[in-house]
């Protein structure tokens, strides 16, 4: 019996069979190479990771990431990019604002970014989305903000064409009382519009509006604190809601952010800006060209009034500040109803008191129409004047579709005695 042939793998060196054409052990490391080298490279059907992995945590927060696995932008501006994050210790959601990559390079940029964050920080309204973090992760700065759920005014708009009458005034009454709260930290908001204010619906049919960015904020003339970093004479906002004098490149205060509300409102009431087209034509518009009152057909009087004192080219003769407006708009709301007409002057001279008489009920499209939520008016003990509220709850009492009539407002200015006529008698 003859001894059976062995060879030597020239590769390796291991004794190989006679019976084999090929070495198994070279064969078992190319096939785990070629495994190796095959789940490296990013198949078609695998979301592709983010090019710089340091950017999906900031900190304690962690940058939310959609089905394709890339993370959840909520907005692009001037300075940043707008992140939908969750706070890792104390689990909730967050929005994160981290500086435009193009700008980590650019110290006058980071002193922009510091002193925009530092200023919505200053600011603390319900009707301004708060700050409550800022920090730094490696070459990026960041601040963390609150997450408001809801939607953007732009996507409101988008979707329905226009607003109600009614939604439209107490959009721009919450967005207003939020920028009494900037004026109050002596800053200028310079974009307002609807992209940079959100609306939700609160838990039986009333609504909340919060101003969302403060990304170009900046202190007014001979505010105390840091001096404004922007560079002078530039442009800062967006055509479409921008002051004149904002193109102007002269300093601003608040009236500016007016301006915009007023802007922000008559796209809010028409679905379309006051005025379109290039940012030249725009900003050309903005500074000379009279109001295309046409477009404000199907808009009531006091309000088209309220829109040529928000919308008047020269600063001086426009609303002067958010109280003063907020002062404005319960007249305003009391014409409307009455079917009487106002002028510019008359708002001028309303007394301050009336801006606490606001009485706002929400559309039947946004909130369940057996709810009520009002803001009385101060009285005496008798319902004297109150004739609009008894009978609304008159209705309601008689609507056997209505469960539950709330009535919010301040201590002592009537809620008991508003319901006594409709207190059952028996004692019950």
């Amino acid at each position: 019996m003859s001894a059976q042939r062995q060879s030597v793998c020239p590769s390796c060196g291991q004794p190989l069979s006679g019976t084999l054409s090929f070495c198994p052990v070279c064969l078992l490391r190319d096939t785990l190479a070629d495994e190796e080298a095959d789940s490296a490279e990013p198949s078609e059907d695998t979301p592709e990771a983010p090019p710089d992995r340091r950017a999906a945590r900031f900190e304690h927060y962690e940058l939310q990431t959609a089905e394709d696995g890339k993370p959840i932008e909520l907005g692009r501006g001037a300075m940043g990019i707008t992140y939908k994050a969750f706070d890792i210790d104390l689990q909730c959601p967050v929005t994160l604002k981290v500086i435009s990559e193009k700008y980590l390079g650019d110290e006058s940029a980071r002193l922009r970014f510091l002193r925009e964050a530092r200023a919505a920080a200053s600011v603390r309204h319900p009707n301004v989305a708060s700050v409550f973090h800022l920090g730094r992760s490696g070459r990026d700065y960041f601040y963390a903000m609150e997450f408001v759920e809801g939607e953007t005014l732009e996507s409101l708009i988008k979707r329905f064409g226009r607003l109600e009458m009614k939604l439209a005034l107490e959009i721009t009454w919450q967005v207003a009382s939020g920028l009494a709260g900037i004026d109050k930290q002596k800053l200028v908001h310079r974009d307002i519009k609807p992209s940079n204010i959100m609306v939700s619906l609160e838990e039986g049919g009333a609504i909340t509006a919060k101003i969302i960015d403060l990304g170009l904020a900046k202190p007014t003339a001979g505010a105390p604190g840091e001096a404004a970093i922007s560079t002078p004479g530039g442009f800062a906002g967006t055509p479409e809601f921008a002051s004149p004098e904002q193109f102007a490149g002269v300093g601003v205060d608040i009236r500016s952010d007016l301006y915009s509300l007023g802007a922000t409102l008559w796209e809010t009431l028409t679905g379309r800006a006051p005025f379109r087209g290039s940012p030249s034509e725009v900003m050309y518009e903005h500074q000379h060209a009279r109001l295309p009152l046409e477009q404000l057909r199907d808009v009531a009087q006091p309000v088209v009034v309220l829109l040529e004192a928000l919308l008047e080219k020269n600063p001086a003769r426009r609303i002067r500040s958010p109280a003063e407006l907020l002062k404005a708009m319960s007249p305003i709301t009391s014409a409307i109803e009455a079917g009487r007409t106002i002028t510019n002057q008359s708002l001028q001279e309303i007394p301050l008191a009336h801006s606490r008489t606001l009485t706002r009920r929400w559309p039947a499209r946004l909130a369940p129409e057996r709810i009520s939520v009002a803001r009385l008016p101060i009285t005496a003990s008798s319902v004297f004047g109150r004739e609009e509220d008894v009978g609304f709850l008159d209705a309601a009492w008689a609507n056997e579709h209505v469960n539950v009539v709330t009535i919010v407002a301040w201590a002592g200015v009537g809620k008991s005695t508003l319901c006594q006529p409709l207190a059952p008698t028996d004692g019950r």
